[in-house]
């Protein structure tokens, strides 16, 4: 009765596992980015490049349109070069809705300052997944930096291109500047953009060339650039070869689920930015809609435009200084603005006489002018000394053109026509920033007046100027006192299904509310703020919210909606919280910060609640990646207790059965356990090598422990029941399918199928040699389960003659003759010595290496599809990180299928410690680097087969016995 209710749990963390990756596939946040469109049919002219017969898959392209693609056949270049790489399984036609907005802008410029973009074509590799072809897409890339800048003449040797990679693109990008210890190809780049790119760390480690990539490309970076805010190391050492590159790393944000927010940074980027925080996009885009999404693509190539500078007649490159380059970053790709302090300008003058100056008493109003305004408006609001009420001030203006005198302060003690004005002011634009909209140009500005009259204590007023327009124009001034419109959460340790109402019918004039909430430190820790719209007063605006992130430079995320009765905005961290420099002193973490900007002239009702199905659905996409790693430590474990059934002393050996060895919680909660405590202890240990440092809290163990466990019972059952109802069906088309119309090669397929299963690992073996081992590995599986379901067909037979018998021993006292097969000496292969309850003994041991074969096949998928799409360019894969597994475990299966295995030997509890010890070391050095659970389970079989082959028989037993 335990084990059944303790089979719930596994069942239903394989249930939220596979609920969350439905959620991750597009029930988060809808796509709102809009689609490029093209005014011509796009060209891609192919550039022969030097040295490129090497590599005859991959090619270099110049994109084009119209008239202009005359110019491109022409080798006529005269703007600026940018360069796009595409990701894992992308196209180099990904790079028409960058190019094909650029190539209009220059239209419209007359074909003066206009961008040139190239793309490259690697062949839609599956680099993300197989990293074999990193090293040639790398050369390659250098080699079309290199052609790029001959096309310029004689400006070549001093051409700087931009570089804008997407996915493994943005890798790529990287690596090729550190070629030669960034000396030879960083003189042609004046900057990279990656796009959605997993930068210093990689998705996933499915083979080894994919780590010493990034290994090799990390210490190139480290010893020619320095590290982003390490001041102590720019102000003590000489600039390094690439500290004047420009890199910028841009996520999506929620939407992508492919390259999750977290690992698109890098400790060497000048700047980083989420899509959702990129002014004028404000959208979080998934992995492909990156290279389409129009608001994101305009802002690139504004930014790229921006940098362009005359080189000659009719020629143009990019600006050689980084911190101008910097500072256009900066504007186009960061929401600027809100520091509360001075920058030194230039005096505001006004003139009263063609201005409506009013001073306004109300703290808090909102007023609306639908026909535009005839005279430039000047709203005055009074600065009022030590009264908490009137400390904080939120400005908002909607669809007014917006310059920097906008916002400012001065003292009003001049006078025009009976009334105090201003005849100069002081800017406060770096007080205002953009609020996220698609509808209006929407501008606002949060102001501690208090501190204003610190700076100056002459000031009297905050200026609000709003120009003459025909345009309907919106403004709200709210001053509020900030403990009033402060909200504290305490982040639940424990899921909490309950609604929580934070604010109930919030007033008209209240603009601005800022909520903190404590304890939010993991990524998966997800809080849904819903905001309903009571009653509007028939305004126009947006919801508008602002996540700030103390320890995430970089991630603050907008999220707006057009809709005034109902926002619900997804709060959560994008990364761990570090414990360095996020708290406040005591080792406390500073809480997130969330601006909540509400529509004026709307009441709202503001409520929160810890949202499961995005905590879900943020777990699967963040931590699918260590579920092999536990599905092979408890299939090992579930393997030992198999083992263990038997004691040293026992004349017979007997195996138990593998599904009730998994439903026992005893070898889960000793992982859980010793993987825990081994963690936190072998680091002390220095001899030892350094474990994979996840922090994975506990309540996310216990649930990928829960789905491995989930997903290894489901694989049992579901092989049980193929190799019981389908074994035979099975077995007869593998039959006719080697069946061949030609009488010689049909009798040598069955010679061989009668002399299994030595000749078919033979066969296996040369498949992994000539093709690929992940290949030899499927294929492997199907033998296996041919096999094991021959075995089955064989019991069922010898289980029906062994009834009989006993049926006709009690009806006629006679026991029946003893079938052919089963005389002495007369033995199959696959038929065991020993039964173990209803099924065959040989069932019950193979079953578990059946399924360590399978699981070795499926992390070589990857190499499997990469050899299929390039069979025509090589009928071998080369390199092939699964060949030296795939060749130890055939090996391994040629000896296991040809012996009578299980034997009666003894050693089997030695043999059970080697698989606790390969189950601890796959949680603790597999999770990460993924690809060594390939050797895990080649050392698994090399153990088994030596123990097969060496241990001593066990005595027999007594005759009576």
């Amino acid at each position: 009765m335990f084990l059944r209710i303790f089979l719930i749990f596994p069942m239903a963390g394989v249930t939220f596992f596979l609920y969350g990756a439905l959620v991750n596939l597009g029930y988060i946040e809808e796509n709102r980015c809009r689609m490029t469109y093209m005014f011509e049919h796009p060209q891609y002219t192919r550039i022969p490049v030097q040295g490129g017969d090497r590599f005859p898959k991959y090619g270099l392209y110049a994109y084009s349109e119209g008239f202009i693609t005359q110019r491109v056949q022409q080798r006529h270049f005269s703007g600026a070069p940018v360069l796009f790489v595409p990701g894992s399984g992308g196209s180099y036609k990904q790079v028409r809705s960058l190019a094909s907005v650029s190539l209009r802008k220059g239209i419209d410029n007359n074909w003066q300052a206009h961008l040139d973009y190239f793309s490259v074509d690697l062949n839609e590799e599956l680099s993300g997944v197989y990293g074999g072809y990193l090293q040639d897409q790398t050369h390659f890339l250098e080699l079309c930096v290199q052609e790029i800048a001959r096309l310029y003449g004689a400006r070549g040797p001093s051409t700087r291109m931009f570089i804008v990679g997407h996915s493994v693109g943005g890798k790529l990008a990287q690596a090729v500047v550190a070629l030669g210890g960034g000396r030879r190809i960083d003189r042609h780049v004046a900057g990279i953009v990656t796009l959605s790119a997993p930068v210093d760390k990689p998705v996933v480690l499915l083979d080894h060339y994919h780590q010493s990539f990034y290994d090799r490309i990390e210490n190139a970076w480290q010893t020619n650039r320095s590290i982003i805010g390490d001041q102590n190391v720019l102000a003590t050492e000489p600039r390094k070869p690439l500290d004047d590159l420009l890199l910028i790393t841009i996520g999506g944000g929620i939407r992508d689920i492919i390259v999750h927010d977290g690992l698109t940074a890098s400790r060497y980027a000048d700047l980083h930015a989420m899509t959702h925080n990129i002014p004028n996009v404000w959208l979080s885009v998934d992995h492909l809609c990156a290279m389409w999404c129009l608001q994101f693509v305009l802002v690139v190539n504004r930014f790229l435009y921006s940098m362009l500078v005359p080189l000659g007649r009719n020629s143009y490159g990019f600006v050689e200084d980084k911190h101008t380059k910097l500072a256009k970053a900066n504007r186009f790709l960061v929401q600027s603005g809100g520091e509360h302090d001075f920058r030194p300008s230039e005096p505001i003058v006004h003139h009263p006489e063609q201005e409506e100056w009013i001073e306004d008493i109300r703290r808090s109003f909102t007023e609306q002018h639908r026909a535009g305004l005839s005279r430039t408006r000047v709203q005055m609001i009074r600065l009022v000394p030590d009264k908490p009420m009137h400390r904080f001030l939120r400005l908002e203006v909607i669809n007014s053109e917006q310059e920097d005198d906008w916002l400012s302060v001065c003292a009003a003690v001049d006078v025009f026509a009976n009334s105090r004005v201003c005849l100069q002011s002081t800017s406060l634009a770096n007080y205002t920033l953009p609020v996220p909209s698609s509808k209006f140009d929407r501008f606002g500005a949060l102001l501690d007046l208090q501190e204003l009259m610190q700076r100056n204590p002459r000031w009297t007023h905050v200026l609000l100027k709003i120009r003459r327009t025909f345009k309907p124009v919106q403004f709200s001034v709210d001053q509020f006192n900030p403990a009033e419109r402060e909200i504290r959460l305490a982040m639940p340790y424990w899921f909490d299904y309950r609604k929580h109402t934070i604010l109930r019918d919030a007033s008209v004039d209240d603009s601005f509310y800022r909520i903190k909430i404590d304890g939010m430190t993991q990524p998966h820790q997800t809080i849904a703020l819903d905001l309903q719209a009571v009653a509007c007063d028939a305004v126009q605006g947006t919801v508008a919210v602002k996540v700030h992130v103390p320890w995430a430079k970089g991630y603050d995320r907008y999220a707006f909606h057009e809709e005034l009765n109902r926002t619900t905005v997804y709060i959560y961290p994008p990364i761990e919280n570090p414990f360095t420099g996020a708290t406040d002193g005591d080792n406390t973490p500073l809480p997130i910060t969330v601006d909540v900007h509400l529509t004026p002239g709307c009441s709202y009702r503001i409520e929160y609640a810890q949202s499961l199905r995005v905590s879900i659905a943020r777990i699967v996409q963040q931590h699918w990646v260590v579920v092999p790693a536990h599905c092979v430590a408890l299939l090992l474990l579930a393997f030992k207790d198999q083992l263990a059934q038997t004691t040293p002393d026992d004349p017979a050996f007997v195996v138990g059965k593998l599904r009730s060895s998994l439903t026992k919680p005893a070898p889960l909660v000793v992982l859980l356990a010793v993987s825990s405590l081994l963690g936190k202890f072998l680091p002390l240990f220095k001899s030892i090598p350094p474990i994979e440092s996840l922090g994975t809290p506990l309540a996310i163990s216990i649930v990928i422990h829960l789905v491995a466990l989930g997903l290894l019972i489901v694989m049992t059952l579901a092989l049980c029941g193929a190799i019981a109802f389908c074994a035979n069906f099975a077995h007869k088309i593998i039959l006719r399918l080697i069946a061949l119309p030609i009488p010689v090669m049909s009798s040598s397929f069955l010679s061989c199928i009668h002399r299994f299963p030595l000749a078919i690992a033979v066969l296996l073996v040369a498949i992994a040699l000539t093709a690929c081992g992940g290949v030899s590995l499927l294929c492997a599986a199907a033998v296996y389960f041919v096999l094991l379901s021959k075995a089955y067909e064989d019991y069922l037979e010898a289980f029906v003659f062994r009834t009989a018998q006993r049926i006709a021993a009690r009806l006629f006292g006679t026991a029946g003759r003893e079938p052919r097969e089963q005389r002495p000496g007369r033995r199959p292969r696959w038929w065991p010595s020993q039964q173990s309850g209803d099924e065959p003994m040989v069932i019950n041991f193979h079953l578990p290496l059946f399924l360590l074969v399978i699981l070795q096949a499926m992390l070589n998928v990857p190499s499997v599809i990469t050899w299929a799409k390039n069979y025509h360019y090589s009928n071998t894969l080369q390199p092939d990180p699964s060949l030296v597994p795939a060749l130890v475990v055939l090996a391994c299966l040629a000896v296991l299928w040809q012996l009578n295995t299980p034997r009666q030997v003894r050693g089997y509890e030695l043999l059970a410690a080697l698989l606790v010890v390969v189950a601890f070391v796959s949680v603790l050095y597999c999770q990460v680097y993924v690809y060594r659970l390939n050797y895990a389970v080649a050392i698994v079989f090399v153990a088994i087969t030596l123990h097969q082959i060496l241990a001593p028989k066990r005595p027999e037993e007594n005759a009576e016995d």
